[in-house]
């Protein structure tokens, strides 16, 4: 029927065909698959939130202590496991299933961006405080759209507690920075997040740059050539601001990375203490260098000097109080006076000065830090004494610097004396930094100001938010969709301009790098605009359109211009099927799978076949982890592993098709049986065969179902010389391992079985299966089923089967 619709409705017939075959759960599988590839979420890594880290996610950490409490008691550590990777499954997913409801509601694809709200299933929905309705509420695969509802930050009145014995905490009282979560689609979901982790030193440079490259399409690590002068790496001089070398990429990146400033390590929103910000405590703790003060008097003061580099610009200087003490038992208290303040640049000319007298007196949370002095010598206030040292109690000092360069910074100060609470060497310390945190801040003060492009961040509450519809808004958006979703459908990604003139293809592969970049550009303007049209931003119409492009063909072409060779050499290419696509295309045409399990005893696998598990990586899949790469060209193991999935696929098949299905209930091997020799016979079922498994058109005399039955004669005449006429059913359907193997023959057959400890796994019912087949009559008196076995299997060994 969908060959008909398209013949009689030309191009715009095929185009409805194409996009009729976008729905129910094949299409799902292929949008989130697809989405995986490229953002890598998918990765196994055990607990996207974890119930001792995660206290933020209320709900979910106190029912994780309530069930680790009941597996205390009962034993039965099984149950909880598998409640625990049902919600981790909700938890891992929600950036592809974003994505994957967006395009099949028809929704617009900026929403993968914008949405303000989270896909969940239901362990998920629940372990947000989330009250989403679901179909079924036992489906781990049913996502929905959610939100994070019991969200708190930590702070004065939040309060948890660790049990050792159970290994789990639970919140005692969850405070009152109940926070209304900033849903920013796929940016800011935990999954995400956590996938691209930052640290003390990498400040969001990850998920700036991966932001960069998946809704972008600008690679940055691509887009300027890297220095490899020793002295321009060794400068240590805040080189992502003042370094030209690293500046190029850094001015891009860096106003990104602030855009991402509330979320911390883990990927938890304003995750300090406060629930503030998200800034490490390594900078907030670092002082700057710290020098002795030996004067312990106004006449006997002393100047202390610090080099610090600045860059131009307005920069900031902190003093704090470094080493400050206060012994309430013994009055005893360090105190330090300040003078003055001047900073000279590298020739020696003040460009700042100040009295310490004339500034407002830092105060923290208790109160003022200090006050200005009268001195009895000059009969004027003209110090400042600072006896706090706390980074609240320390002066914030705006610099206008003319150049970049190393600067001298003064400071005259003196003590109250010499104490033993001091430390060392019994000195107060003064410690001067420059661009330091202070109290408030959200983002690093020796960084970018937030932001992307030349726009600065308005609000920090909700900066990624404001990032996400400034990206969707960008002309880039639309060919970073395209480029997202190239290599699913064609094979590879799209062609780069070749960097080496010297290389033998150059002129191929730059040929191919321009009509692949004007392709992108002409497929991005639909994109944007609407195809004939139709809505804005549609996926479900781009994929159409990038189907019906010359770059996805039935065939290869063939050039006889060996510059238009090199450059055609990825069009029309037939791409290796993926572990799943062939699992899946195996259980379409044949009705069986290798090794599929349950979805409850695997309930992160939608279909859990081997090719999805134990083979996947063997055969070319990746682990979204250390293997982020499909396989594009078949090897050795991976030949080894489709002969093998061949093998016991063709087996399966024949038993259930001459043995225990008869008539329309029959797949590959319909209308023939294991009494059926006649060569036309034999022949028509191997046109078919050719049809239903490589989609070609041949005849019963063709020399593809020539060679195909000289092996199916070959066998045969093997099999009768040896006088077999049994048929080894065992080794069929139990070294396919397929738990639905009996669907249809025998109603619930599989059954739930229960360790001590609670652990699950499912299997037949053997007694009723062994009941059910003493009764089948195994004999294969004319050999044609061991024959069939060893062709269907050299059938789907073929390269166009096991290719798109």
């Amino acid at each position: 029927a969908e060959y008909a619709a398209a013949q009689r409705g030309g191009a715009a017939g095929l185009r409805r065909t194409i996009r009729g075959l976008m729905t129910g759960p094949q299409f799902h599988e292929f949008l989130t698959r697809a989405a995986n590839d490229r953002l890598l979420t998918d990765r196994n890594i055990g607990q996207i939130i974890d119930h001792n880290v995660g206290r933020f996610f209320v709900d979910f950490v106190n029912e994780t202590y309530r069930r680790r409490e009941a597996t205390h008691r009962s034993g039965k550590q099984g149950r909880y496991y598998d409640w625990n990777d049902r919600s981790q499954h909700g938890f891992r997913r929600a950036p592809v299933e974003l994505i994957a409801h967006v395009a099949m509601n028809d929704r617009p694809y900026t929403e993968i961006l914008t949405a303000d709200y989270i896909m969940a299933n239901p362990w998920a929905a629940r372990g947000y405080g989330a009250r989403t309705r679901f179909r079924d509420s036992e489906d781990v695969h049913e996502f929905k759209p959610s939100r994070i509802v019991s969200y708190y930050r930590q702070g004065d009145g939040f309060e948890s507690e660790y049990d050792p014995v159970i290994g789990s905490t639970r919140i005692v009282d969850r405070g009152p920075l109940r926070t209304d979560y900033p849903h920013a689609g796929i940016l800011n979901t935990t999954s995400f997040l956590l996938r691209y982790p930052t640290t003390a030193t990498n400040r969001n440079r990850a998920r700036s740059r991966w932001t960069y490259y998946h809704f972008l399409g600008l690679d940055i690590e691509k887009s300027a050539s890297r220095t490899t002068d020793p002295v321009a790496l060794a400068d240590t001089n805040n080189p992502t601001m003042l370094n030209p070398a690293c500046t190029v990429c850094h001015r891009i990146m860096d106003p990104v990375a602030g855009a991402f400033q509330n979320y911390g390590d883990e990927g938890f929103y304003k995750d300090k203490w406060g629930g503030i910000d998200s800034i490490d405590d390594f900078y907030k703790n670092e002082g700057g260098t710290s020098l002795e003060i030996r004067a312990d008097s106004w006449r006997n003061r002393e100047t202390l000097s610090w080099s610090l580099p600045l860059a131009a610009g307005t920069q900031t200087l902190r003093v704090v109080f470094a080493n400050d003490f206060y012994e309430e038992d013994t009055g005893l208290d360090g105190n330090i006076f300040l003078d003055r303040l001047k900073v000279t640049d590298p020739g020696g000319r003040s460009i700042h000065s100040l009295e310490f007298e004339n500034l407002e007196a830092p105060v923290a949370h208790w109160g003022r830090c200090g006050d200005r002095q009268y001195n009895h010598d000059t009969s004027r206030h003209d110090h400042f004494m600072l006896w706090g040292g706390y980074v609240d109690c320390a002066f914030y000092i705006d610099v206008r610097v003319p150049s970049a360069g190393v600067h001298d910074v003064e400071i005259v100060a003196w003590s109250n004396g010499r104490f033993e609470q001091f430390g060392g060497d019994g000195y107060a310390r003064l410690a001067v930094a420059v661009n330091a945190y202070r109290q408030g801040d959200t983002w690093y003060r020796d960084m970018r100001v937030p932001g992307f492009g030349r726009a600065a961040v308005p609000d920090s509450d909700n900066s990624v938010q404001w990032l996400a519809r400034r990206i969707v808004s960008d002309k880039r958006f639309a060919e970073a969709t395209v480029k997202f979703w190239w290599p699913a459908l064609m094979g590879s990604e799209v062609a780069e301009p070749p960097e080496d003139e010297g290389d033998a293809d150059f002129e191929g592969l730059l040929l191919a790098a321009n009509a692949q970049g004007a392709e992108v550009e002409r497929l991005a303007r639909g994109f944007r605009g609407g195809f004939s049209g139709g809505r804005r931003h549609n996926l479900k119409d781009l994929l159409v359109e990038m189907v019906l492009s010359r770059w996805f063909r039935a065939d290869a072409v063939e050039d006889a211009n060996p510059v238009r060779r090199i450059a055609l050499r990825d069009a029309g290419a037939r791409r290796l099927l993926t572990p799943e696509e062939l699992a899946r295309k195996t259980d379409a045409l044949a009705g069986v799978q290798w090794e599929r399990r349950t979805n409850q005893q695997w309930p992160y696998l939608k279909w859990p076949s081997g090719l999805t598990r134990e083979y996947r990586l063997l055969y070319g899949g990746i682990d979204s982890d250390g293997v982020t790469q499909r396989a594009r060209d078949l090897t050795a193991v991976m030949a080894g592993v489709a002969k093998r999935h061949a093998m016991q696929i063709a087996c399966a098949v024949v038993t259930r098709d001459f043995y225990l299905r008869t008539g329309s209930e029959q797949r590959l091997l319909a209308g023939i049986d294991k009494y059926t020799t006649a060569p036309d016979a034999i022949r028509g079922k191997l046109v078919e065969l050719h049809d239903k498994l490589f989609g070609v058109e041949v005849t019963p005399h063709s020399p593809d179902v020539e060679r195909a039955y000289g092996l199916f004669a070959d066998v045969l005449e093997r099999k009768r010389a040896k006088r077999d006429t049994w048929f080894e059913h065992w080794n069929c359907y139990a070294g396919a391992h397929d738990r639905l193997f009996f669907e249809g023959l025998l109603d619930d057959i599989v059954v739930e079985n229960e360790s001590e400890e609670g652990h699950r796994w499912y299997d037949f019912d053997w007694n009723r299966v062994n009941r059910y087949l003493d009764r089948i009559d195994w004999s294969d008196p004319r050999h044609t089923a061991q024959a069939w076995v060893v062709t269907l299997a050299y059938l789907l060994m073929d390269y166009r089967y096991l290719y798109l």
